[in-house]
Order: structure tokens, then C-alpha cells, then sequence
């Protein structure tokens, strides 16, 4: 190993470390009721991942290395999405060719602007108008009416950084929720011992570990748009995974099992659509 590389793998270690703490330090709060939009957004931790370099470092080298790494500490953390699709430049929105008659718009309101992706690639619009609705998840889903803004190119940098990120947040979700089924699997008596020793629950945790730790290998290494696509299925397996071993505990309220697994399914419904127009719009630039 040179020692650039070692470097390089201590300068990674430092700033995941710096996002983790300061997670930590600005936890987020669980904004989502099943009868009423939820907006899980975080000044503080924005702020503070703004001190970090957080939304600076997509244009460094080796930038994807530090996102992917770094976000699956946000992803574990259950940090706000908008702090992913910032690295865009704008927020994110499906399409009506994608879901069907309407424009959703996730984090964003009147005044914004947000990249909106369709089947023919995605173009930069103005939120106009924006409808708060009942969602699956606190992202601060809107109905929006949108109106057309000067184009702007979507940059080869800026579309790698918002992938490495989002693998990373999704393999820290897979994470965080397998954390929470295995130590409720350790403490939990069964026949007499603790769940983890029988047969077939301690191979459903190997397995669910071997693709928690596959994901967050692939984040660290400077993921693609392939393995984007793939990780938020992966992911969905291991959620229901981590659903059997805690049974009914984890769909309470109380408990965040279920946080973890209403984002994941978030994700796997707009996360390939958000791939194929943003590749599409990069390219076209």
C-alpha cells in the first residue's frame, strides 16, 4: 500500500468518523404519523454537515469514496433524505409519466427548484405550487404544479456524488435496522435460550449480515448506477428479515425498526426512476 493510499483511507476514516459524531450529536427526530404529512428535516444537522464539507466535497477527488462511506453513517442514523439530493443542486421530484396523473416532489416547496424525473430524462423546473400529502414516509411529500426556469446542465460530478451518497444511506439503513433485529435476537428467550441460537434464526441474521456488509463495501468503493439500483431491493430483503426476527415490536410506533423500513420502501419506489432520468439528463448535457 503507498502512502498516498494510506492516506487517502485515513483522510475517509476521519470524515466518516466527523459525519458520525456529529449525527449524533444532531439526531433526528421521528416526524411521521400515519394520518398527517411528515417533514423530518434538520436544521442543525445540516448545519453542522455544512461546516463538515458535506455538500463541498462532491466537486474532490475521490469524492465518492468519502460519500459512500460517509453516508452510510446518515443512513444509520436515519438522517433526512434532502441532505442526499442536495448534492444534486436541487431537489428531486417523479414525474407524472413515472407515478401517473401528478408531480411528487419530496423536501421542497413554492419557490424551489427540483429536478423532475420522467421517462424521457429529467428536466430543472420551479415549484409553483405545492400540496403537502400523506405519505410512507417523512420526506415532506408534496403535490406539485411546476413552471419552467432556465435549463442547467447536470454534471457528471455532481450525478456520482448523489449515487456514492445514496448507496451509502441506503447500506446504513440496511445496517442500523439489522443492528437493532440482532440485539433484540440476543436478548430475546426462546425455548428456554436466546434467539441467536437457534438454527434458523442465527442463518437468517449471517445471511442478512453478508448483504449488509456487501452493501457497505459497494458504497465505500465509489459505487455505479448499477449497484444503486440494486441496493435498495437488497436492502428491502433485509427488512423483512429484521421484521420476522422482532415480530410484532417491530411495527410499533415506539420502536424504530419501523423507520428504517418505511425509508427503504421509499427508496425502492423512487430511487430507480431518480437513476434513469438523471443518467439520462447527464448524458444529455
Amino acid at each position: 500500500m503507498t502512502t498516498e493510499t494510506t492516506t487517502l483511507d485515513a483522510d475517509i476514516r476521519d470524515f466518516v468518523e466527523s459525519v458520525r459524531k456529529i449525527c449524533e450529536s444532531a439526531p433526528t427526530a421521528d416526524q411521521w404519523s400515519p394520518t398527517a404529512p411528515g417533514d423530518d428535516r434538520n436544521p442543525l444537522l445540516r448545519s453542522r454537515l455544512a461546516d463538515a464539507g458535506w455538500f463541498d466535497i462532491a466537486a474532490e477527488p475521490h469524492a465518492t469514496e468519502f460519500l459512500g462511506a460517509a453516508g452510510i453513517e446518515l443512513g444509520r442514523a436515519l438522517a433526512p433524505v434532502d441532505l442526499v439530493d442536495d448534492l444534486l443542486g436541487h431537489g428531486v421530484a417523479l414525474g407524472a409519466s413515472v407515478i401517473g396523473d401528478i408531480d411528487l416532489a419530496r423536501y421542497r416547496g413554492a419557490g424551489d427548484t427540483v429536478w423532475l424525473c420522467g421517462t424521457e430524462g429529467a428536466e430543472l423546473v420551479e415549484v409553483v405550487a405545492a400540496e403537502p400529502v400523506r405519505y410512507v414516509d417523512a420526506q415532506a411529500i408534496s403535490i406539485i404544479t411546476t413552471g419552467s426556469v432556465a435549463q442547467q446542465v447536470l454534471t457528471t460530478a455532481a450525478y456520482d456524488a448523489w449515487i456514492a451518497a445514496m448507496t451509502g444511506y441506503v447500506a446504513g439503513l440496511t445496517a442500523g435496522a439489522l443492528e437493532l433485529a440482532g440485539g433484540h435476537a440476543q436478548q430475546r428467550i426462546a425455548f428456554g435460550r436466546p434467539l441467536t441460537e437457534l438454527d434458523s434464526v442465527a442463518k437468517k441474521i449471517a445471511d442478512c449480515a453478508t448483504a449488509s456488509e456487501g452493501l457497505q463495501m459497494a458504497a465505500q468503493r465509489g459505487p455505479d448506477a448499477f449497484v444503486l439500483r440494486q441496493a435498495p431491493v437488497t436492502a428491502f430483503r433485509v427488512m423483512r428479515v429484521c421484521h420476522q426476527i422482532l415480530g410484532g415490536l417491530g411495527f410499533t410506533l415506539e420502536y424504530p425498526l419501523q423507520r428504517y423500513s418505511r425509508r427503504v420502501e421509499a427508496l425502492r419506489v423512487w430511487t430507480p426512476a431518480v437513476i434513469t432520468a438523471l443518467g439520462g439528463a447527464r448524458a444529455a448535457g
